[in-house]
Formats: structure tokens, sequence, C-alpha cells
């Protein structure tokens, strides 16, 4: 029977009892018999655990790790157990100089918490180094054997970076780590002599060797940062094991985006992941969005476990606030998340896209009704053909687009909102006074109220009163009928003060605005004077009042006054007629104009838009008349400033 674990000195070594076979008396043939024991204890090996180096101190005496605990004054469970006390009942009694001990440890793992452990410096989760599988190169181990005597047992040592989750090979020997045994009991699994005692011949015999790999950048870096924590990556300052864990994660999604097929390789999708990952945020960034283009599907399905790992057991975990950050931005930028949702752990704020599905369910319209709006505003493509619900844009740049659509309404409201008849209606719109919201037919509602009372509210505001059948007046539309004045030649003359404005008192909105007859007939004269003009680009010389009255500035003074300021060049010569001088353009001047100055008549033949829509646009822009000092000289405006409202 074997005896306790105690020590008794022979020529000053320390021997354990249970190594032999003799009774309790320390005999003289006791002696010779324990000569082929070891003279001292082993040294730890390079990055050796605690339980690796306590088992081949056990095999090196020929016992087992339960009696060398033991021995030492201890016991194997408080080593299980992290005991303070069974480390340092190791550190002397195996003679352990200053520093071997807590180099030990930090490849071993210390216990901090409940659930994290302190390893190589770093703080990571404990089953991120604790595992039932327990792994090793055998390469390693059989060269172990090669260099020591006594039991191969005694030789071998479990290095700590093997039993790190997310190593894969040996980059001593670019062998991939193999499983050498496994035990859900820490008291099987760490009494690491008697496992390998197990596996031992397989090992040595090379049945567990597999094809050799070359190591990855990955590998590499793992490896350099575990050794001394050398990191010259985007990593570098980040916590290791959400860096190995995001590297893993976010390989996987690369992977998975890229259709990859299965059974790759151990280590393939961190090797991926780090290809990205290491070059930095962009780069980051730019994968996550490109998964993100390409997938039809919410975030979860698009990003895998990568999602579901920063939505849930790491949501709350500071190590990895960087990568969920930086996830959550991409999502808000691909995905339309509303406001208020909890997203990766973090409430959102602001919605930043609308996709044709949400923007339909809020705005209570379906989405082939609303898909008219945003294709005519340019918020969607017409031939995006994605499902509703990834067809996206901009939240905040068609936010009162979507609040005002339902509040649009069709043309009966309209009228009944503006006092305007159904034939008065038509030909605003026609003359494109009165402009609905949207241009598609097939909508049923297209006006915007507010259009219509703003426009009737500002002619009103310029109506004085008239008696209610006083005939020397008559409504817009019947002076259009009587004169072919259009509408919008009226607009333009009341604009700018060359036509009255009345107001029926019995009559309300825009059937109750009447004008002058006499002044209509007024207006029709001087159209038809105007008519002797050449109505396309002069190209010679002319009068500046031709000019004026070509580019829209009725008011003679006008253009005059920004002549006579030295604004746009002229040259004078003698009227022929009157003898006097008078300002003329050439085609330089007339060029010279234009590349400086615009008015509504000449933006409306550059752009084909109406008037009242261009000075809307132009007023939308805050893009004021020209007029330096104060100065007068009408609707003139420089181009430089116009032209940021069209383009």
């Amino acid at each position: 029977m074997r005896w306790g674990l105690r020590l008794v000195s022979i020529s000053n070594r320390k021997i354990p009892n249970a190594a032999r076979q003799a009774s309790p008396d320390v005999t003289e043939h006791t002696t010779r018999n324990l000569t082929h024991l070891p003279v001292s204890n082993p040294p730890p090996a390079p990055r050796e655990t605690v339980f690796s180096y306590l088992s081949r101190l056990a095999a090196t005496w020929d016992t087992d790790v339960i009696e060398v605990a033991n021995d030492m004054g201890t016991s194997f469970k408080r080593f299980l157990e992290q005991g303070p006390e069974a480390f340092e009942a190791l550190a002397a009694w195996a003679d352990l100089e200053p520093g071997q001990l807590e180099e030990m440890l930090s490849w071993t793992g210390v216990r901090t918490g409940n659930v994290r452990m302190t390893f190589r410096g770093e703080v990571f989760v404990s089953r991120a180094l604790r595992n039932p599988v327990m792994r090793g190169c055998p390469v390693c181990l059989r060269e172990d054997t090669m260099q020591k005597d006594g039991p191969s047992t005694a030789a071998m040592v479990m290095r700590g970076d093997w039993q790190m989750r997310e190593a894969n090979i040996c980059l001593r020997h670019n062998h991939p780590l193999v499983k050498l045994w496994s035990s859900d009991r820490p008291r099987e699994r760490y009494d690491i002599a008697a496992r390998l005692s197990e596996v031992k011949d397989s090992i040595l015999a090379g049945k567990y060797d597999l094809t050799l790999v070359e190591p990855t950048p990955y590998d590499i870096w793992l490896d350099g940062r575990l050794q001394d924590g050398r990191d010259e990556t985007w990593f570098s300052g980040h916590p290791l094991f959400a860096a190995t864990t995001f590297c893993r994660l976010m390989g996987q999604a690369i992977l998975q985006d890229e259709g990859a097929e299965e059974g790759l390789p151990p280590g393939a999708d961190s090797a991926a992941g780090f290809e990205i990952t290491k070059l930095g945020e962009n780069a980051v960034r730019e994968s996550l969005a490109k998964i993100g283009r390409n997938c039809d599907g919410e975030p979860n399905k698009a990003y895998g476990l990568l999602f579901s790992r920063l939505n849930g057991e790491y949501v709350a975990v500071e190590e990895f606030a960087s990568y969920r950050h930086l996830l959550r931005d991409v999502i808000l930028d691909h995905w339309p998340v509303a406001a208020g949702k909890k997203l990766l752990g973090e409430v959102v704020e602001e919605r930043r896209l609308y996709s044709l599905t949400t923007a339909s369910q809020e705005a209570g319209i379906v989405h082939g009704a609303i898909a008219h709006f945003l294709v005519e505003a340019g918020a969607i493509s017409l031939d995006d053909d994605r499902p509703p619900r990834r067809r996206l844009f901009d939240a905040r740049k068609y936010a009162d687009l979507l609040s005002e659509i339902p509040t649009l309404v069709g043309p009966i409201a309209l009228r009944k909102s503006i006092g305007a008849t159904k034939k008065e209606l038509e030909a605003f719109e026609k003359e494109g006074l009165l402009i609905p919201r949207t241009q598609v037919a097939r909508v049923k509602n297209p006006w915007r109220i507010s259009d219509g009372v703003d426009f009737v509210a500002g002619l009103c505001e310029r109506a004085k009163p008239v008696a209610d059948h006083d005939p020397d007046w008559e409504t817009l539309l019947l002076a259009r009928k009587r004169t072919r004045v259009s509408l919008r030649d009226q607009i333009d003359a009341i604009h700018d003060n060359q036509l009255t404005l009345g107001k029926r008192a019995a009559v309300r909105g825009l059937h109750g605005l009447v004008v002058k007859k006499s002044e209509i007939d007024r207006l029709l004269a001087a159209q038809l004077q105007d008519e002797t003009v050449v109505k396309t680009e002069p190209r010679g010389v002319m009068s500046a009042a031709e000019f004026g009255r070509y580019i829209g500035l009725r008011n003679h003074g006008n253009f005059i006054s920004l002549i006579e300021a030295g604004h746009t060049p002229v040259f004078q010569e003698t009227s022929p007629k009157t003898g006097r001088q008078q300002y003329r353009l050439s085609a330089e001047d007339i060029a010279s104009f234009h590349g400086r100055f615009v008015t509504l008549t000449t933006l409306s033949r550059e752009t084909g838009q109406h008037r009242n829509t261009l000075r809307s646009l132009l007023e939308a822009s805050e893009v004021a008349p020209f007029a330096p000092g104060g100065q007068d000289f009408g609707q003139v405006f420089l181009r430089a400033e116009a032209v940021r409202a069209f383009w």
C-alpha cells in the first residue's frame, strides 16, 4: 500500500515517502532503492499552466496530483478553487524563484469575480479560457519528451495559450490545436498527468498529427499580443477578449455575406474578420455597410451572430462598447429604425431612414399611393425593384413631405377653401399659377390647401373694395376670355402695379377678385405693341427700352437706373427721330447682362417654370433682388445668387 505523501531527507533531497514501496522505517536498503528519483524539481516551462506544472511534479515523483498537493500542506481541490494559500504552498515546496509562480498564473488565468478571469494581464470571461475540451499541439508534447529524461508525463507541458478559445494553431510547429481529452469535471480535466498517461502512446505514435498549416496574420497577431502585448493594429489598446471575439463574429458575418461554403478550417472566421478589422474603423464600417446593402432582411439576418451577441450577452459589456456603436451606426444608416426603439442597448433618438413600408404605416396611406409622391420628389427611384421594406430614403430630408401627404385634398375641397369655380381652378392650374403638390395623375388628393389659400390671400392684400355689380369690373377669367390676356400676364401686371385689383364684398375668395376692364384693354394694347419686339434672343443693336421689355422690366426707369449706376454696359447714340441721346445695347452688352443678371422673365425662359414658381423658389432660398446700397432696380437678381435656388 502507498504511504501518505511525506517528505524525508536523504542526502539533502526532498523525497516523497509515497514514491517508495517499503516499511515506514528508513533503512539503507530503502535509500539505495530511491537513488533513481530526481535530485530536484523541474522548473516551469515557458507558457506552462499551474495545473500542468503540478501534474509534472507528481509524475516526477511517481505519484499523483492529489498526494503531491497533500504533501504541500494543501489539497488539489484548493488548487481548482484557486486558493491563494495553495499557490503559495506550491512556490515554497517547489523552491520557485520570484516571478515564476506569477508567470505561471498569468498563463493559467486567475479568477476575478464570478465569471471573469485575469489572463496575461487582461480580463476574459471564464468560458473563453475554461472549456471541457482540452486542446494542445501533439508535436510540442512529443518534442517535450525528447528533451528530458524520466516519465513522458513528467516532460509533457500543457501551454496556457492552448486553452484560449480563440487560439487555433501552434506557431512553433504550424500545427492546428487538436482535442486531447474532454471532461465536464474539473477534478478529472485538470489531473493532467493522469489524462496524458491515457493518450501519451497515441501522441508519441503521431496519431494526433494533422496537416501543417500556414499561420494567418490573425494567428501571428494573437500570439504576439499574448506573449508581450505587442500590437500595431487598430486593436492596440482594445481589450483582447473583446477584440478576438469581434474578429470571429465579424468574420462569420463576412463569410456569410460572401456565401462561403461550410466546413472551413478552424479559425477561418477569425482570420477573415481580422483582415478587415486590423485596418481600422473606416474599413470595418465599410465592410458592415456592404453587408447591409447586400441583405434584403433585417439586421439580425444580415449580421447573424455578430448582431445577436452584441445585442444579447455583450449588450451591456463595456469592452464591446466601441463595436456596438459601430454596428449600431451602420444599421441606422441602412435600416429604417424608428425613434424610441432600443437598438444594441441604446434608445434611438432620431430616425435616419424611412422605408416605403414604414412611411406608408406612419402616413396611413398604402405604399403604392405614397410611392408616387416619393418618386416625384426624388426620394426613391422608380426602377428600384427591392421590396418595399428595403426601399429607403432620408427621413429628415423628406419628413415634411410625409407629414404633409395625409393633409392633401382633392380639387373639390380646394375650390371650397379658396372660393373658386371649377373652371377657375382648372384655368389657374393650367397656367401654372396654382400648382398641385404632385403632378401624378393617379393621385386623387394632389392639392395643398395652404398653397391655394396663400395665393388668394396674397392677391386679396392688393385688392381694393369694389361694388358688387359695378359693370366696369370683371373677374380675371372673364377678362382672359374677352381679351385673351393670360391669367399669368394679369397676375404679373398686378404685382408690377400696372393693373388694379378689386374685391367684391359679397363674393368670397378667388371668384370675388376682379380687374378693371379699361386697364385690361390698355394691357392688351401694350402687348400688341410688344409683338413688334423680336421674341427670340436679340442679336443686333437694340434700345434700352426694347431690351427692358424683353427681359420683363416693364418699368422703364428700373433698367435705366441699373444702366446709370454702371452695373451693365451700354453705349449712347442720337435717335434719328427725336434727335436726343438714347441708351442702346450691342450683342456684347446683352451677353454681359445675361452673364451677370437674371430676371423672372429670363429665368422662365431658361428653366421652363412660371414666374410665380420662380419667385417662390428664390424667396425660399433667401435670394433677394440686386439692391446695392438699398437702391431699387426692380426684380433683377445676381445670377450667381439665383442659381442656388435651382441647382
